[in-house]
């Protein structure tokens, strides 16, 4: 007489990752744009940028990260197990990424004395300012494609779903 055990539901780490991907869309849609435009000021840096990314690159990245994040978290609560697909998921997390390392390295000057540079600078050093500018122009145009890029795929998916 053999015995045999109920199957067990095991959670599958991809499944958890689409979930938790279509979940922080809405939160991280706010987050990252502020990020970028303001997360300086919590290292002492406020310069002439932070007005003008209030005011340009900010917006412009809420809107369309919550237009992709709205689509994203509906076509995610009509499937049969919450989440984005798997591919969304990853664009999501490379522009969360990207979105992190931008704030990070954006040069920021022409505020008081002492209070300019980067993120990178005031956590490294006054000598990484040269490294962190260098690197800040190609991290925001990828920054900026990956959310172009995600509001296409988001309004697929949504057309999928």
């Amino acid at each position: 007489m053999s015995t045999t055990s109920p199957a067990r539901s095991m959670v599958r780490p991809a499944a958890v990752f689409s979930a938790a991907a279509a979940a922080l869309s809405l939160p991280m849609a706010l987050l990252v744009p502020l990020w970028i435009t303001a997360g300086r000021m919590l290292f002492g840096i406020q310069g002439n940028l932070v007005v003008i990314f209030a005011a340009t690159v900010g917006p412009l990245m809420a809107i369309l990260m919550l237009l992709s994040a709205a689509r994203i978290t509906v076509a995610a609560a009509r499937r049969p197990r919450f989440g984005a697909p798997l591919r969304t998921s990853f664009l999501l997390l490379g522009l969360w990424l990207a979105g992190g390392a931008f704030g990070f390295l954006v040069p920021d000057v022409g505020g008081e004395p002492g209070q300019d540079g980067s993120v990178m600078s005031a956590l490294v050093g006054a000598e990484a300012a040269g490294f962190s500018a260098a690197l800040a122009n190609p991290v925001g145009i990828l920054t900026l494609g990956l959310t172009a890029a995600l509001l296409v795929v988001s309004v697929r998916d949504d057309r999928r779903a």
